[in-house]
């Protein structure tokens, strides 16, 4: 494959780790070097940790963070290790950069500027796009949170109650319709999962084949 970098994207609890994970295994069965970056990992070099942030109405605050994720962006794509593997990032561009930066009340034209500057920066490594649209978003709420269980369900997210899932499912689809619209227009190879049923066997198979892997296992 051309492509020196993966990118796995969607919602919180989309299934990304587990996606990169089995891209990353498949690819070390075909003897083809690649690392993976999952977004919780210590040291993330797209993570941004020296900073937190109110809102980025306020403009100081939107310009540090639109220099900081060019910068960071940019000397991940120049360090020589990602030209030479295959690199695979979840969160990184979508949920944590576009998707946050809609989240703090960024200005669309802003968040649409940054993302054709994170577009040409990582062009040089040929990106191609896996993203999970979540066809209902209330729903998955539910399910991913009874699925991992209080430790996530309260003390990451804050859920509660009934009525807590139900703010929840309306604020996860804004923010996923406004960051699908962008991921449409992005001019990479791109497979858009619409999860429905969890059909991970099939949805691995889909992506396998979208990456050129699958005749080759």
């Amino acid at each position: 494959m051309n492509s020196r970098l993966i990118l796995i994207d969607g919602m919180p609890g989309s299934g990304k780790s587990t996606t990169g994970l089995a891209i990353h295994e498949q690819l070390n069965e075909l003897k083809m070097a690649s690392v993976f970056y999952h977004e919780l990992d210590d040291h993330h070099p797209l993570r941004i940790y020296d900073r937190q942030f109110t809102s980025f109405s306020i403009v100081e605050e939107a310009e540090w963070f639109i220099a900081k994720v060019e910068q960071l962006f940019t000397e991940f794509v120049n360090n020589p290790i990602h030209r030479n593997q295959i690199t695979i990032v979840e969160s990184s561009i979508f949920q944590n950069t576009i998707g946050f930066a809609y989240n703090m009340q960024m200005s669309e034209d802003r968040i649409m500027d940054l993302t054709q500057r994170i577009q040409n920066i990582h062009s040089a490594l040929n990106p191609e796009l896996i993203y999970v649209y979540q066809d209902n978003v209330e729903q998955h709420w539910r399910w991913i949170c009874d699925v991992r269980e209080p430790e996530f369900t309260q003390g990451r997210c804050g859920l509660y109650t009934d009525d807590d899932f139900v703010e929840a499912g309306k604020f996860w689809t804004k923010n996923q319709d406004f960051v699908c619209n962008i991921v449409q227009r992005w001019d990479i190879p791109k497979l858009i999962i619409q999860n429905k049923g969890y059909k991970w066997d099939e949805y691995k198979l889909n992506i396998f084949e979208f990456l050129k892997l699958a005749d080759s296992k």
